[in-house]
C-alpha cells in the first residue's frame, strides 16, 4: 500500500463512492415506498424482471444500456448516473482533502504520485468518505420525506467505532464517548424543547445522526457541528419562515373564498380552512438533518481553524 501512488487511490475512492451512490439510489427509491432494501433484488420497476449484475455497474451500466432498460426498453432517468458520478467525486474528494488538509501535503505535481503512508491520513480519509457520502441521502431524503435512513445514522456510529481502531485519529474511547454524549445531549435538548413547546421539537433521526458524527469526530467535533448547523438553520429559516408565512396566509384566504362560494358553506369552509392550517403548520418546516450533514465535514476539516478565527474576532487574541 505504501508504494501505490495517490492517483491510484483517488480512482479507487471514486469507484467506491460510485458504488455507494448506486446503493443510495436504491435507498431514495425504495425506502419512501416501504420496499425492502434487500428483497426483492434489483429489478425493472415496470416489468419487474431482474436486472443482471453487469447492468448494475455504476455509471457504466447506464452508458452500456444507452439510458434504456434492457428488458422493456423504457428510458432510465439520467439522475441515476449523475448521482453515482457525484458520489464518486465526493469519494475522491474525501481522500484528496484528507491528504491535503489533515496530512498537510502541499498540492503540486508530486502530490498525485506520492504514496499515502500515514495511518492518520487514512483514518481521516475514511471518516471524510462517510461524512461526504452520507450528506447526499440525508439531504435528499430528509428534505422530501422528513426522515433519515438508519443505514446512515446508525451506520455512522458503527463506521466511527471501526475507523477509531486505526491509529492516529479518534481513539475508540473518544469515538464511543462522542456517540454517547452527542446523541444523548441532543436527545435531552429535544426532549426538553418538546415539553416546553408541547409539540415535537426534534426527530429521533437527528439524534442518531449526530451520534454517528460524534463517533466519527469525537465530542468536540460533534458539538462544533451542532453549533454551526444551528447557525446555518437560523440563517435559512428566518427568510424562509417569512416567505412560508405569506404563502400560507394566501392559501388560507383562497380556501375561505372558495368555501364561501359553495352552497354547503359551513362544512366545506371548515374542512378547507383546516387543510389550510395543516399546510401552514407543515410547509414552513425545514428538517435539521441537512444542516448537520453540511456542517459535519466542514468542522472535521477546519473546525480548529474556524474556532481560532472566532476567538480572534471576538476576543482579539
Amino acid at each position: 500500500m505504501q508504494e501505490i501512488p495517490l492517483w491510484y487511490w483517488l480512482l479507487v475512492f471514486f469507484a467506491l463512492g460510485a458504488c455507494v451512490g448506486s446503493f443510495y439510489n436504491v435507498i431514495v427509491y425504495r425506502m419512501p415506498r416501504g420496499i425492502s432494501l434487500i428483497n426483492p433484488p434489483s429489478h425493472c420497476p415496470l416489468c419487474k424482471k431482474r436486472i443482471p449484475i453487469r447492468y448494475n455497474l455504476p455509471i457504466v451500466g447506464w452508458l452500456w444500456l444507452r439510458g434504456k432498460s434492457a428488458c422493456c426498453k423504457q428510458p432510465i432517468s439520467v439522475i441515476y448516473p449523475i448521482g453515482e458520478a457525484l458520489c464518486g467525486l465526493l469519494g475522491a474528494v474525501a481522500l484528496f482533502a484528507a491528504v491535503a488538509v489533515v496530512g498537510g501535503v502541499p498540492v503540486s505535481a508530486a502530490f498525485f504520485t506520492a504514496p499515502v503512508t500515514e495511518p492518520a491520513v487514512w483514518a481521516s480519509a475514511l471518516a471524510m468518505f462517510w461524512l461526504l457520502l452520507g450528506a447526499y441521502p440525508v439531504c435528499a431524503i430528509d428534505c422530501k420525506y422528513k426522515l433519515i435512513p438508519d443505514s446512515i445514522s446508525v451506520g455512522g456510529i458503527v463506521a466511527g467505532l471501526l475507523i477509531s481502531i486505526i491509529p492516529g485519529g479518534v481513539t475508540p474511547f473518544q469515538s464511543l464517548l462522542g456517540a454517547v454524549v452527542a446523541g444523548g445531549g441532543l436527545y435531552l435538548v429535544g426532549w426538553t424543547a418538546t415539553k416546553l413547546l408541547k409539540k415535537d421539537a426534534m426527530g429521533f433521526g437527528d439524534v442518531k445522526l449526530l451520534a454517528g458524527y460524534g463517533a466519527l469526530m469525537g465530542v468536540t467535533g460533534a458539538v462544533e457541528t451542532l453549533i454551526v448547523a444551528a447557525i446555518l438553520g437560523i440563517v435559512v429559516m428566518v427568510p424562509y419562515g417569512k416567505i412560508a408565512a405569506r404563502r400560507n396566509a394566501a392559501r388560507r384566504n383562497a380556501a375561505r373564498r372558495n368555501a364561501a362560494g359553495q352552497d354547503a358553506a359551513g362544512q366545506d369552509a371548515a374542512g378547507q380552512d383546516a387543510a389550510g392550517q395543516d399546510a401552514a403548520e407543515t410547509s414552513g418546516q425545514i428538517p435539521f438533518g441537512p444542516f448537520l450533514a453540511v456542517a459535519a465535514p466542514l468542522m472535521y476539516l477546519w473546525g480548529e481553524q474556524l474556532f481560532n478565527l472566532y476567538v480572534a474576532l471576538v476576543f482579539g487574541e
